[in-house]
């Protein structure tokens, strides 16, 4: 397999993210590190530990958005990586097209070097509110 660049992985992240926003869960399960460490807490609750956990926790979430047709933005705040480990923070925002429904959120994942690759092992987003 040939080694992935950081790069390469970024762009990976936001094509995954693409299909989850229309129900997809695949694409987001295979960016994920196998190991058992691997940690989840999403935009819709919950903290989730071990892959299978991720995983379950990943395909509710692409329930969420069967049916939409999303206009995806997102606003990277610091993508840095070591060589070993890596992190991407970000605003994000998904508008439904048929009902204008929005939602936007800050998002942290951190990534590791597993094999020459680029595996995310912990997610955390959260409704992002505007300050009054």
């Amino acid at each position: 397999m040939k080694s992935q660049s950081w790069q390469d992985a970024l762009g990976e992240l936001h094509a995954a993210v693409g299909c989850l926003l229309v129900g997809e869960h695949i694409p987001y399960q295979q960016l994920w590190s196998r190991a058992p460490d691997v940690t989840m807490m999403g935009a819709y609750g919950g903290l989730y530990t071990g892959y299978e956990a991720v995983c379950a926790a990943i395909i509710r979430a692409a329930a969420n958005y069967r049916g939409w047709q999303p206009d995806y933005q997102e606003e990277p705040i610091a993508a840095i990586n070591d060589g070993m480990l890596g992190y991407v923070i970000l605003r994000e925002c998904v508008t439904n097209m048929i009902d204008s429904t929005v939602r936007c959120r800050r998002v942290t994942v951190l990534y590791r070097r597993e094999q020459d690759q680029w595996r995310i092992f912990h997610h955390h987003s959260d409704p992002l509110h505007q300050v009054v």
